[in-house]
């Protein structure tokens, strides 16, 4: 089984993708998966976690093209393609080689084909949507998603071909759980790419009606962005007078941002719309009690019944590790003045319950195991893996 996965960038600053694709791809090399990950050159381009594994990587040069990709899949001879995105045009590029040359592919929409995405530059997409991105994700071997709320999105648009549901998996011994309260900050961190989808707005919005409450709380907002709107957010911080309690940082990266998560009581991803949300994990490996909104696939946090098959009948009783709330203003002051108003031993008592429920559904390993499971479906065929979802 010799498979090929693209993604168009592994760049730091690309988001999470960038961090979960290498990972899945490790994961697959040390199950002995015969891997090669082919991205496009960038800058700090992220290829460390693919060091001392078998995974092979591919490097395209800025001006590559098609007829080259050609020549290197006849070459490699690849049994089956993931492409880890949709929309630009080398991912239907693609497409239409693994097409010519009867390779069959996944595509793996990254919350791209999500409600409040597909509004965003509403007219542009329906355009592509109909002269190439339906026809590419209809005639995929499989849609590859990472929650049940995306796979009925995807299934919504009339796309009938098999749907898997595979979360995303990180390196939890990279997010290690704290073992103490001692050096936590009353703070709570906002740590992901800085865009509108965010909800950044709202969360300054909800903790101005709060701050004069909790004058010893602190938000640090850290990330990368656009300039300008990062700049709207700094004017929005400063119209309000919150200078002294809201900050905005570059994004940083290993032991930084573990230590990041670690001294914060709480972690806040008030988006609009996510497909899975890996920094969530993140912070849950590490103790930090989340709060997010149904815009993403977490409502497990309430102690609800997972979206992406994690059991929670570990937990016992108390089965809350954060919050899952409809966006709204009003929504969010009342979770953060709930959440800032516990002692820290019960923040941390759910932060314990956090972490374990990550490490037992959304380590890497697992998510590999999965992953191979469906390569070995789609080329071999044989009883279909329980987190396959058939067209109806």
């Amino acid at each position: 089984m010799k498979i090929l996965t693209f993604i168009s960038s592994i760049s730091l600053n690309s988001g999470g993708p960038s961090r979960s694709v290498p990972m899945l791809v490790k994961g697959l090399a040390e199950e002995g998966v015969d891997i090669t990950l082919m991205t496009i050159r960038s800058d700090d381009m992220n290829t460390h976690a693919l060091d001392g594994t078998t995974a092979k990587l591919k490097i395209l040069e800025l001006g590559y093209t098609s007829s080259e990709i050609e020549k290197y899949l006849l070459e490699e001879r690849f049994d089956l393609i993931q492409m880890q995105s949709i929309w630009d045009i080398p991912y239907h590029k693609l497409s239409k080689i693994a097409q010519k040359l009867h390779i069959p592919y996944i595509i793996t929409p990254r919350g791209m084909l999500e409600p409040w995405s597909l509004s965003q530059k509403k007219w542009k997409k329906k355009i592509a949507l109909m002269l190439y991105q339906m026809k590419d994700l209809k005639r995929a071997a499989c849609i590859f998603t990472t929650a049940e709320m995306e796979a009925k999105h995807v299934r919504d648009l009339g796309i009938q071909v098999p749907i898997s549901v595979i979360p995303n998996g990180i390196e939890t011994g990279g997010y290690s759980c704290r073992k103490t309260i001692d050096r936590v900050k009353k703070q709570i961190l906002f740590l992901s790419r800085i865009h509108v989808k965010k909800g950044i707005e709202l969360l300054i919005d909800a903790y101005s009606h709060l701050h004069k409450d909790f004058p010893d709380w602190s938000i640090v907002i850290v990330g990368n962005g656009e300039a300008d709107y990062i700049k709207s957010l700094e004017n929005r911080v400063k119209t309000l007078e919150l200078q002294d309690c809201i900050k905005i940082l570059p994004p940083v990266f290993g032991d930084a941002k573990t230590k990041l998560y670690q001294e914060s009581s709480l972690f806040c991803l008030p988006s609009f719309s996510e497909n899975f949300g890996m920094v969530i994990a993140e912070a849950m490996s590490c103790g930090v009690p989340a709060i997010t909104t149904k815009g993403t696939p977490w409502q497990l946090l309430n102690g609800e019944e997972s979206t992406m098959g994690a059991s929670l009948d570990i937990l016992g009783e108390d089965r809350r590790t954060g919050w899952c709330i409809e966006l709204s203003v009003q929504n969010l002051e009342i979770v953060l003045r709930e959440a800032m108003s516990m002692d820290f031993h019960g923040l941390y008592e759910m932060g314990q319950r956090g972490s374990k429920l990550v490490n037992e559904n959304f380590n890497y390993r697992s998510v590999a195991k999965k992953t191979k499971r469906l390569y070995e479906w789609i080329l071999n065929g044989g009883e279909i893996p329980e987190f396959v979802v058939k067209k109806e």
